[in-house]
C-alpha cells in the first residue's frame, strides 16, 4: 500500500489541495446558500386576523413556525403582493370560528399573484386547517367549551396540520443545495487527477513498471486513495449540510449519505478517465471542468428535473448525474432505501464504464 499512502501524503501535504478538498466545498455552499434559501425559497405570509379567538390564533402560531408572518392592514394588500413583499395574504372575517362552531362551511379568503403557484403549499396548509376544525366542530356539536377544551385535552393532535405540504418548501431549499454539492465534487475530483498526471509528467508512472508493482495495482492504489479522499470530502460535507444549514434530508438520512458516498465514487471515475486521455495537467483541467460542469447541468444539479424541458430531461437520462438527483428528490419525497436503489445502481455502472475508460488504455506506454 505504498503507493496509496504516498498519494494521501501528497494530496494533503500541498495547502491549495486541502483548501479544495475541504473548505471550498463549505465556502461555496455559504455563498450559494443565501440566495437559494433568502431570496427564492422563504414564504412571507400576511395575516389578518379579524376574529381573533384561539382557533385563528392557532392557526398564525402554526403558520409562523415554517414561514415568515407579516403583519399587514387590509388596504395594504395589493401593494404589498405587488412589490413582493408577501406572496399570500390571509384574511380571516370577523365572526369566522362562530360561524364554523354553528356548522356553516367556511373558507378564509385569500390573495395571490395570478400565476403564482409559490404559495400553494400554504393555501393547502389553511384549507386542511379549516377542514379539521369543521370536523371538530361537528363532533362536539358546535359547543364553545367542548370544542376548546378538545383543543386543550388532545393537545391541538387533530387540527394538527399536514406538515408535508409546507416542506415541500424545505425539499427545494434541500434540492438546490444537495445539487450545488454534488456540481463542486464533480468539479473538485479534477484536483485529484492532477496527482496522476504529474506522475505522467515526471516519468514516476513508467518507472513503476521497473518496480515490484503491477501497472493494475499501482492504478488501483491511486484509485482507492482518491476514494477515500472524495469520501471525507462527503463526510464534511454531509455534516455542513446537515448540522450548520440544517437542511431537510427526507425520512432517511441514510439513503441521502449513501447517494452522496455513489457520487464519490463517481467523481473519481470521472477523474480517471479524464486522467486517462489527458496528455497535460493543462488539458485535463480544462476537460474535467468542462465535462463535470455540463454533466451537472444537464444531470440536473442546476435544476430540478421537473423544471427541464423534454428534450433536456432526455439528453440528460445519458448522464450519471440525472440519477443521483433522481434519487436526491426521490428520497426527499419520503422514499426509502429501495425506491434509490435503482438510481445507485445506474449511477455505478456509469462509474464503471470511466473507470474501465481510465485504466485500459496503455498504448502511450513503450
Amino acid at each position: 500500500m505504498t503507493i496509496f499512502f504516498s498519494n494521501l501524503r501528497r494530496i494533503f501535504k500541498r495547502k491549495l489541495r486541502v483548501f479544495v478538498i475541504v473548505f471550498l466545498p463549505a465556502i461555496m455552499l455559504l455563498l450559494f446558500s443565501s440566495s437559494v434559501i433568502d431570496k427564492s425559497q422563504t414564504l412571507n405570509i400576511g395575516i389578518i386576523d379579524l376574529d381573533k379567538t384561539d382557533y385563528t390564533t392557532l392557526l398564525e402560531n402554526n403558520l409562523a413556525l415554517q414561514v415568515k408572518i407579516a403583519t399587514i392592514s387590509q388596504d395594504q394588500i395589493n401593494n404589498e403582493l405587488i412589490n413582493s413583499k408577501v406572496d399570500y395574504v390571509v384574511v380571516i372575517e370577523k365572526g369566522f370560528t362562530a360561524r364554523l362552531l354553528k356548522g356553516e362551511d367556511m373558507e378564509a379568503t385569500g390573495y395571490y399573484l395570478k400565476n403564482s403557484i409559490q404559495s400553494l403549499p400554504v393555501q393547502n396548509y389553511v384549507e386542511s386547517y379549516i377542514s379539521s376544525g369543521e370536523r371538530i366542530a361537528k363532533a362536539t356539536g358546535g359547543n364553545d367549551q367542548k370544542f376548546y377544551e378538545f383543543l386543550k385535552n388532545s393537545n391541538h393532535a387533530n387540527i394538527q396540520l399536514d406538515y408535508r405540504v409546507l416542506t415541500e418548501i424545505e425539499r427545494h431549499k434541500s434540492y438546490a443545495l444537495v445539487g450545488i454539492f454534488v456540481e463542486i465534487m464533480l468539479l473538485t475530483s479534477v484536483m485529484f487527477i492532477m496527482v496522476i498526471l504529474t506522475d505522467k509528467e515526471n516519468k514516476t508512472f513508467y518507472r513503476t513498471l521497473t518496480a515490484p508493482i503491477s501497472l493494475k495495482n499501482y492504478m488501483y492504489q491511486n484509485i482507492l486513495s482518491f476514494l477515500l479522499v472524495s469520501i471525507i470530502q462527503v463526510i464534511l460535507g454531509f455534516i455542513v449540510l446537515k448540522s450548520l444549514f440544517g437542511i431537510y434530508m427526507g425520512d432517511s438520512i441514510l439513503s441521502m449519505f449513501l447517494l452522496l458516498l455513489t457520487v464519490s465514487v463517481l467523481a473519481v471515475s470521472i477523474g480517471v478517465a479524464v486522467c486517462s486521455i489527458s496528455k497535460s495537467v493543462l488539458q485535463a483541467s480544462f476537460l474535467g471542468l468542462f465535462s463535470t460542469f455540463f454533466m451537472g447541468m444537464l444531470g440536473g444539479c442546476l435544476w430540478e428535473h421537473d423544471m427541464a424541458t423534454n428534450l433536456l430531461r432526455t439528453i440528460g437520462k445519458f448522464t450519471p448525474v440525472y440519477w443521483v438527483m433522481d434519487g436526491v428528490s426521490k428520497v426527499l419525497q419520503e422514499q426509502g432505501v429501495l425506491a434509490i436503489s435503482g438510481d445507485i445502481l445506474l449511477t455505478l455502472l456509469f462509474a464503471m464504464v470511466f473507470f474501465f475508460l481510465g485504466t485500459w488504455r496503455k498504448e502511450d506506454i513503450k
